[in-house]
């Protein structure tokens, strides 16, 4: 009895390794996994191995998150290692991202949360011309939506993508956003 539950114990070592293995590595343009690629990797059982491995992450201050696929299937789902905690803006500095595209990201979400999800491109790209030269709007707004931030339907209407979802805490950046504008109101 004690030799198979050594086995066992080894086995989910070796599938946990190998699922950290499979998140960290990106493959095109997405990061994360689609879940029937976890499946395929690890097993029908995927689900328990992705939770002990979330739980042997989040010491590092990390966490395997799940987005929903728009099926709302297992196989569609999309996981990813993201930070627990948002970085802070040298930490995202560091990491590639102008802090310029950066805000025309912030702004955008804003913008189309408060209008309920859904807007025209085209009103986005006015809000934010008020901001930001046209050509930083363009390149950003295309470079967004191909990454995943934003999607674009065939009417033109851009939405909040599947990557804001997975990296972006709305709440707390409409709070910032808000607490800001009501110190500049006081002023």
């Amino acid at each position: 009895m004690m030799e198979s539950e050594t086995a066992d114990k080894a086995l989910l070592e070796r599938k946990v390794r190998r699922a950290f293995q499979v998140l960290v590595l990106q493959r095109g343009r997405n990061p994360g996994v689609k879940g029937w690629e976890m499946k395929r990797h690890l097993g029908r059982e995927y689900r328990k191995i992705i939770e002990v491995l979330s739980e042997d992450v989040a010491p590092m201050g990390l966490e395997v998150f799940e987005v929903k696929g728009p099926d709302g299937t297992d196989d569609s789902s999309r996981f990813l290692l993201r930070f627990k905690e948002p970085p802070t803006i040298s930490e995202a500095e560091t990491s590639g991202i102008r802090i310029d595209d950066l805000a025309v990201l912030a702004a955008t979400i804003a913008f189309i949360n408060s209008k309920q999800g859904r807007v025209a491109r085209r009103e986005v790209e006015q809000f934010l011309r008020e901001k930001f030269p046209k050509w930083r709007v363009d390149y950003s707004l295309d470079r967004y939506a191909k990454r995943g931030y934003l999607e674009q339907d065939d009417r033109g209407m851009l939405h909040i993508g599947w990557r804001t979802h997975a990296e972006v805490d709305e709440k707390t950046l409409m709070t910032l956003i808000l607490s800001r504008a009501q110190e500049a109101a006081k002023k």
